[in-house]
C-alpha cells in the first residue's frame, strides 16, 4: 500500500507595512482603536502622518461618490435663555439610503413612504457615534461646524468646543471676549500654508442695538483664528471690512466666506493664506436672512442657496478660485413639498455626491434634491422628529418637540484627524 504523502502548506506572509499601508487605511476608525492594541507595529503604523492622510484621503472619496451618512447633534434647547447649559452632548449617525432608494424604517415599523399604507412611521433608528460629558457645560444653543472629521460647536457662551466623533478626541477653546446673546458662528478649516486645522470667529468690541447711524448698528467688529494643537492662542487678524452676519460661514480649501448685511449684503472672503479680507461678488440674486452656504465637493465649490420665496430657493454654484473674480450660475431651483403656509422656511445644504444630488435640511425634515433637475426632484430621507436617538445607556429618545428641540446636521468624513 502506497503511502500517502504529508503536504503542508504554509500561508504568504503579508509584510507588517503592506498590511498597514494598503489592508488597514481601509478600515473605519473604530476598527482601527481595535487594531492599534495588536502589535507596536501597528499602532506605529497608524499613528503615523501618512497613515491617517491617506485614510482621510479614502474617506473623502467614498463620502464624494455615496454619502453613506451625515451626522445629527440632537439639543433640548430652553425657549427663553439662550445661556442654559447642559453637560451632555452627543453625535449620532443617520443612515442614509443608497441612490435610487428610499429611506426605510427598522424591521417591523411600517414605512412612512409605502403607498399601501396609511400608517406613519414613528420610528427611524440612528447610530450613537459619540456621547461626551463636559463639566463646565455647554450652552444648549450651538451652531456647529464640520472639516475632515472634526466639528467645532460655537456657542453662546465665550467658549468654543472641538472634537472628532469618530476618534472621541475633543478640546475646548477659551477665553477671547464675551459673546453677545446670540451665537456667534465660527469656520473650521485646513490651513495648507501652515499645515495645522483652524477655528476662525468674529467677534464685537462694541456691539449698538440699533442706537448707532444708519447701516451702522454693528460697531468695531473684530475677527481672530485659532490653530489647533498649536499650543498658542487666539491671534488676532486683519478686521472684517464689514459687520459681520449671523448666517454660518462657508469654509474652503483656500478660504472662510462670511456674510455681511449692514448696510447692503456683501460676502466676505477671508484668505487662509494671507490672512486678509477682501469682499467678493455675490450670486445675482436678492437677500433673504434665512439665505444659507456650504462647500461641496471637497471645498472646491462654493454652494449658496437663496430663499426666494416662502418655501422655493434657487441654488448657485461657483468655484473657489482664488475668489476675487467668483463666477456664479444657478445650478437649479427647488420647491418643498407640501409646506405650510406662511412659514418662511430655511434649506440647509449639508453634502453632495457627484454633483448632482445635495442632500439638505429644510422644515425639520432630511431631503434628497437632484439638481440635475430643473426643478430638483425631492426625495425624503427622514423626518427628524421620527428619528429614534440611542443614549450609551441603551435607552432611547426622540426629539419630536419643535420649539424646544433642535437637530443640528454636518456632513459626514470619518477620519483620524487629531485635535491636539
Amino acid at each position: 500500500m502506497e503511502k500517502r504523502r504529508r503536504i503542508t502548506v504554509t500561508a504568504a506572509t503579508i509584510p507588517d507595512d503592506l498590511l498597514v499601508s494598503d489592508v488597514l487605511v481601509r478600515l473605519p476608525a473604530k476598527s482601527l482603536a481595535r487594531c492599534r492594541c495588536v502589535c507596536r507595529s501597528w499602532r506605529a503604523g497608524i499613528a503615523a502622518a501618512a497613515f491617517i492622510r491617506r485614510h482621510l484621503e479614502l474617506s473623502r472619496s467614498r463620502a464624494a461618490q455615496h454619502p453613506s451618512a451625515v451626522p445629527s447633534i440632537p439639543r433640548w434647547i430652553h425657549p427663553f435663555d439662550g445661556r442654559a447649559t447642559c453637560e451632555m452632548i452627543s453625535f449620532h449617525r443617520l443612515l442614509l439610503p443608497p441612490p435610487g432608494r428610499r429611506a426605510r424604517a427598522p424591521p417591523g415599523i411600517v414605512d412612512c413612504h409605502d403607498p399601501g399604507s396609511g400608517d406613519k412611521v414613528r420610528d427611524i433608528d440612528s447610530e450613537l457615534v459619540l456621547e461626551k460629558a463636559w463639566r463646565e457645560g455647554i450652552t444648549r444653543l450651538i451652531s456647529p461646524t464640520h472639516c475632515d472629521g472634526l466639528v467645532a460647536i460655537a456657542t453662546a457662551t465665550d467658549r468654543v468646543f472641538v472634537c472628532n466623533p469618530a476618534t472621541g478626541d475633543h478640546n475646548a477653546v477659551l477665553e477671547h471676549c464675551e459673546a453677545e446673546d446670540f451665537v456667534p458662528q465660527v469656520a473650521l478649516g485646513f490651513d495648507q500654508w501652515r499645515n495645522r486645522y483652524v477655528v476662525a470667529r468674529y467677534f464685537y468690541r462694541t456691539y449698538t442695538y440699533g442706537g448707532g447711524a444708519a447701516g451702522q448698528d454693528h460697531d468695531d467688529v473684530g475677527h481672530e483664528v485659532f490653530a489647533l494643537g498649536a499650543g498658542g492662542d487666539w491671534e488676532l487678524t486683519q478686521d472684517p471690512p464689514y459687520a459681520v452676519g449671523v448666517q454660518r460661514p462657508m469654509c474652503t480649501w483656500r478660504a472662510f466666506y462670511w456674510h455681511a448685511d449692514e448696510p447692503e449684503p456683501r460676502l466676505m472672503r477671508f484668505g487662509l493664506q494671507d490672512r486678509a479680507f477682501t469682499v467678493v461678488p455675490r450670486p445675482p440674486t436678492g437677500w433673504n436672512p434665512v439665505d444659507d452656504m456650504a462647500a461641496l465637493r471637497d471645498g472646491s465649490t462654493l454652494c449658496y442657496v437663496h430663499a426666494s420665496a416662502e418655501a422655493s430657493f434657487q441654488v448657485w454654484l461657483a468655484e473657489d478660485d482664488d475668489g476675487r473674480e467668483l463666477q456664479w450660475s444657478l445650478r437649479c431651483r427647488i420647491d418643498l413639498l407640501d409646506p405650510v403656509p406662511s412659514v418662511n422656511y430655511n434649506l440647509m445644504p449639508v453634502t453632495a455626491a457627484d454633483g448632482d444630488t445635495l442632500v439638505a435640511l429644510a422644515g425639520g425634515t432630511l431631503w434628497k434634491y437632484d439638481m440635475g433637475r430643473k426643478q430638483g426632484a425631492e426625495e425624503v430621507v427622514a423626518e427628524m422628529h421620527n428619528v429614534r436617538y440611542r443614549r450609551r445607556d441603551g435607552s432611547k429618545f426622540f426629539m419630536d418637540q419643535p420649539f424646544v428641540s433642535e437637530h443640528h446636521i454636518v456632513p459626514y468624513i470619518e477620519s483620524l484627524v487629531a485635535i491636539a
